[in-house]
């Protein structure tokens, strides 16, 4: 139509199916990518490691919204649970210190 109108026609059932699917994957990349590194400045290794770990997290706080059944920014989300694994890492860190300072040394045995 070179005049500009438009025509209204049925989508095809399969191609809604799809189209709804891959607007959540979407979504989800989306979601992932806000708070990704500096490509950059950072290790390849840390990429391979971070990339995986936010879409694990996006995915379960789109769950979490699904299951609540109410809207939580990403942010609000990811707070909490970056402050519970940075103490056990403090408290693991702090244990693996402490028992390496208290087992007797090699060089002191009589």
């Amino acid at each position: 139509m070179t005049d500009g109108s438009k025509e209204e026609f049925e989508c095809p059932v399969a191609i809604e199916f799809y189209n709804k699917i891959m607007e959540s994957v979407e979504l989800a990349d989306q979601m992932a990518n806000v708070y990704e590194l500096d490509r950059k400045s950072c290790k390849w290794w840390k990429n391979v490691f971070f990339c995986p770990l936010m879409s694990t997290v996006v995915n379960s706080w789109i769950a979490y919204c699904e299951l609540k059944h109410r809207k939580t920014p990403l942010f609000d989300f990811i707070v909490p649970h970056a402050e519970t694994l940075m103490a056990s890492g403090k408290l693991n860190a702090l244990y693996q210190r402490r028992r390496r300072t208290e087992s007797p040394s090699k060089t002191s045995r009589n």
